[in-house]
């Protein structure tokens, strides 16, 4: 897993890693959040964020507390 986070944002780390944890994929993100599996794939590689609704979507699919998601976003704003 390590390999797969090389490059990402703070933001796609951590979407990858409760992906790994989880024993899921992008493509079921995708298929959970209502996007295409490419855009999946920019969000974790790319400095530019998804809106906030997404972020909620996200949370909710990965049961993950939304403030967390935010502070991966504001620790790639210090990079």
């Amino acid at each position: 897993m390590a390999g797969k986070s090389a490059g990402k944002t703070p933001l796609g780390k951590l979407i990858l890693r409760e992906l790994y944890l989880q024993g899921r994929n992008q493509r079921w993100l995708a298929e959970q959040i209502g996007v295409n599996p490419n855009h999946i794939c920019v969000l974790l590689s790319k400095t530019k964020f998804p809106r906030s609704d997404t972020l909620l979507k996200i949370s909710k699919s990965l049961n993950i507390d939304i403030a967390e998601l935010y502070k991966a976003i504001e620790e790639s704003g210090k990079d």
